[in-house]
């Protein structure tokens, strides 16, 4: 029986996965950028010390590029109101929105449930970007050295890892929308 293996199409997934360019791999790889193109495409069939090469660069086993690809499973997940996860202090209240199983990307609604109430004392900082937006209220944000003060509607992305800190400075609650990948579980 004949099984083939497109080596190519998997060294592709794998290099986009991680975000290298063709033209760096096939650098690291001592091959030139056209031929690991021509490979990819399925034009060319790499040698045993190539793919043993572009696996070591990919910090991958060979045998990976060998595998069936997994298939995910594309089911429907929702999260219901009355189940999601809730974490209540004086000040703050965190809704988690993301259904159990999600990977890639964590959804939170903060509430800043008085004026003056903040997030944390100081600005902490943590793994994953960050995008978020104002639903409710008025708040100031902090991101490293800057402050700026956000109305429903404002937008803002935080660079993973850079300190930060929101302050509710609206007579009321105020609500914001977080989306933060990877997840900072």
């Amino acid at each position: 029986m004949n099984i083939e293996i497109d080596i190519g199409s998997r060294i592709k997934s794998i290099r986009l996965e991680k975000g290298i360019l063709l033209k760096d791999l096939a650098k690291q790889c001592g091959i030139s950028s056209s031929m690991l193109s021509q490979i990819e495409k399925g034009n060319a069939n790499p040698s045993l010390n190539t793919i043993k090469s572009v696996a070591k660069v990919l910090e991958i086993p060979v045998f990976k590029f060998f595998l069936e690809p997994e298939i995910e499973d594309y089911s429907i997940n929702i999260l219901k109101k009355e189940n999601r996860k809730i974490v209540l202090t004086n000040e703050v209240t965190y809704e988690l929105l993301s259904p159990e199983g999600t990977k890639q990307i964590e959804c939170t609604k903060m509430i800043l449930n008085k004026k003056y109430s903040e997030s944390s004392s100081k600005p902490i900082s943590h793994k994953g970007e960050e995008v978020a937006i104002v639903v409710k209220g008025k708040v100031k944000v902090t991101v490293g050295e800057e402050i700026c003060e956000m109305e429903p509607g404002d937008s803002i992305q935080i660079p993973s890892l850079i300190p930060h800190k929101w302050t509710n400075i609206y007579d009321n609650e105020s609500i914001i929308l977080f989306s933060v990948t990877p997840p900072t579980v």
